[in-house]
């Protein structure tokens, strides 16, 4: 499909979607060119123009968008209440930032602003909250979906090889809310939203980039060992967080200098753990481990999810 989406100063061209498309997919691309959260979006369609009413798990044959057509995108404020959008289903639970607000976060000052620590709940959808909560704001299990679309419409590039196991295999594993993600989850979203990820790993300070290279714009996670947390800019500390901005300029090099601060407070103060030489015993076979890369072999390998570190 060939679609031109004018927002109030530019045109965006989008030329990669279909009409079994999701409305969510098409709000995706418009994020990933102009910047705007699908849930600041307001799309109008057809002639004359009129809101889009259409739920983001429908297809965009069936939202009424065609081939050729014009989309007017305007950008709306957030809502001030604390309910969930009203395309997301009621019975799942909108991510949610734990400790931000509640106590003091990890910050750097930039000029705008400042750089700061958005930290997710620690229950092994981490990378999927971060990601989402860096480029959508949207639910984990909508992520974990799009890993499974990617790695079954790509058999040649996520070959059982490359994953470790079949492909079926670890399409049911990802699926589970308890299962962990990595390296593979953060390439596919590099390449899905179109924007350069980049995971700044607080002990060693290294920077892992996906999709390097390719796009202007970029999202920060900062990786703790066995935990993912978001980065954000914001104007003051205390605002709220409907006011956080995520994706950057790859050339921003005043943010990316921000970001590794981040990850040099967080080593100072010991907020990392390092599982290369951990013992771990799985609490469900009581097979023991030892790191963390053998304990995800094993939840891959099993689909059990539940750890515990003793001294071996």
């Amino acid at each position: 499909m060939r679609l031109r989406v004018r927002s109030k100063d530019k045109v965006h061209m989008i030329n990669d979607l279909t009409p079994t498309s999701t409305l969510f997919e098409l709000k995706s691309a418009i994020h990933a060119l102009s910047g705007i959260s699908p849930l600041r979006q307001e799309l109008k369609i057809g002639y004359p123009p009129r809101v889009c009413g259409a739920k983001d798990d429908e297809t965009l044959s069936s939202a009424g968008i065609q081939n050729g057509d014009q989309i007017i995108l305007d950008e709306n404020a957030l809502p001030e209440t604390t309910s969930q959008p009203a395309s997301q289903p009621a019975s799942q639970p909108v991510n949610k930032v734990t400790g931000s607000l509640e106590t003091e976060s990890i910050s750097v000052p930039v000029e705008s602003g400042f750089i700061i620590l958005r930290e997710m709940e620690d229950d092994n959808s981490c990378l999927f909250r971060a990601i989402g909560y860096g480029n959508l704001g949207c639910l984990s299990l909508i992520l974990r979906n799009t890993i499974i679309k990617y790695i079954k419409d790509d058999p040649e590039t996520y070959s059982d090889v490359v994953l470790g196991k079949s492909r079926d295999d670890y399409c049911s594993w990802i699926a589970e809310k308890n299962s962990w993600g990595g390296a593979i989850e953060l390439a596919i979203f590099a390449s899905y939203y179109k924007v350069e990820i980049r995971s700044v790993d607080v002990k060693s300070g290294r920077i892992d980039r996906y999709g390097h290279g390719i796009y202007d714009k970029c999202v920060y996670v900062i990786y703790s060992g066995i935990h993912y947390d978001a980065v954000a800019l914001t104007p003051m500390i205390g605002a709220d967080q409907e006011y956080d901005q995520t994706v950057f300029d790859t050339t921003d090099e005043s943010i990316l200098s921000a970001v590794i601060g981040i990850a040099d407070k967080m080593k100072q103060l010991r907020k990392y753990t390092y599982t290369a030489d951990f013992t771990i015993r799985c609490g469900q076979c009581q097979k023991g481990l030892k790191g963390e890369q053998e304990a995800v072999q094993h939840a891959r390998e099993t689909g059990h999810t539940s750890f515990t570190e003793y001294d071996g």
